[in-house]
């Protein structure tokens, strides 16, 4: 004798969405997508701001070694440009130092440029050498 087992109505298979759920799990990781994108989108700007600095601060340092030998306010101009081409440069003295100033406006990409721009400053002053 075989005996059959029936479905209980109204029961439901087990993980499957009831009614109008149907698409909410694929809605709800689609944000989560977009979400952890621009999150990772910001965290690649701020390492890209971190290597714009670092190369800002060379290029200042390299600027204060040529204006430290008493070569032409150009020349300094022209070696700061080199390393970094668009920043503006200010040149100044403290007694026997040079001072090289460099300053840069970083704007973000896409969506983040909401957030407007940085501007990146960096400084190097360097002892006057003797002729």
């Amino acid at each position: 004798m075989i005996q059959r087992l029936g479905v209980l109505v109204g029961s439901r298979r087990p993980g499957r969405p009831v009614g109008g759920e149907a698409g909410a799990v694929t809605v709800e990781a689609a944000l989560a997508l977009l979400g952890m994108t621009v999150v990772l989108g910001a965290v690649a700007w701020a390492v890209g701001l971190l290597g714009a600095q670092l190369a800002l601060g060379e290029a200042a340092r390299a600027a204060a070694r040529v204006a430290a030998r008493a070569e032409s306010s150009a020349d300094t101009v022209a070696e700061a440009t080199r390393l970094v081409p668009d920043a503006q440069v200010d040149l100044g003295t403290d007694g026997e130092h040079v001072v090289v100033e460099l300053r840069r406006s970083v704007h973000a990409p896409g969506l983040l440029a909401r957030w407007g721009a940085v501007e990146l400053v960096a400084r190097a002053v360097a002892a006057t050498e003797a002729p």
